[in-house]
């Protein structure tokens, strides 16, 4: 699953949204958390019955509100209080990508008071520092060779421009609107 209709489709996969049904965002809110009817439950339970683990893709960009409602959605639909209804979940991506469209990243605590007002709950948890154990892959293996590339990207990743990454950047811009104009008028 991931949580964008592109990224689901590039791992073959549904969103994490319309798999576990969780809520969505409507006119800027989102609604609280609800359990699914019997059937609903049963249709995904009986989905993710022969899985061994649930590959959640581009975890940057899921909420930590997103997160809980996941939590609580396996734990009503495998009728357990364990983490994630007992099920084993891999999170992949880089946490240093895009961050969610709306919420704070995966990571972070929710707030007591999103808890109270959208999980009906008293406290908040850190559901990722309570439940992942995180390994960071330190290879780069897509930019390997091009080392100039690398450090620009790796700038940008931390925030740290020098005014020459802002300079090739732009002219790199420039070029690829050029091209794209010239395709244009060439057709």
């Amino acid at each position: 699953v991931a949580p964008t209709g592109i990224a689901a489709f590039n791992v073959g996969g549904q969103t994490i949204h319309r798999l576990f049904q969780l809520p969505i965002e409507h006119e800027g809110k989102t609604a609280g958390y609800w359990a699914l009817s019997k059937e609903a439950q049963k249709r995904i339970k009986m989905t993710l019955k022969n899985l061994k683990i649930i590959i959640v893709d581009e975890v940057s960009m899921v909420s930590n509100l997103n997160l809980a409602y996941l939590h609580m959605q396996l734990e009503d639909i495998f009728g357990t209080d364990e983490w994630f209804g007992s099920k084993n979940i891999l999170f992949v991506g880089d946490l240093l990508q895009l961050p969610p469209v709306n919420g704070r990243p995966v990571f972070k605590k929710i707030s007591n008071k999103l808890v109270k007002n959208r999980l009906g709950a008293a406290n908040a948890v850190n559901i990722w520092k309570e439940t992942v154990e995180y390994d960071e892959l330190t290879i780069n293996e897509r930019q390997k060779g091009d080392e100039t590339f690398f450090k620009m990207l790796d700038s940008v990743k931390h925030g740290c421009l020098t005014d020459e990454t802002i300079d090739t950047l732009k002219s790199l811009v420039f070029k690829l609107v050029i091209r794209a104009l010239t395709k244009l008028t060439a057709s």
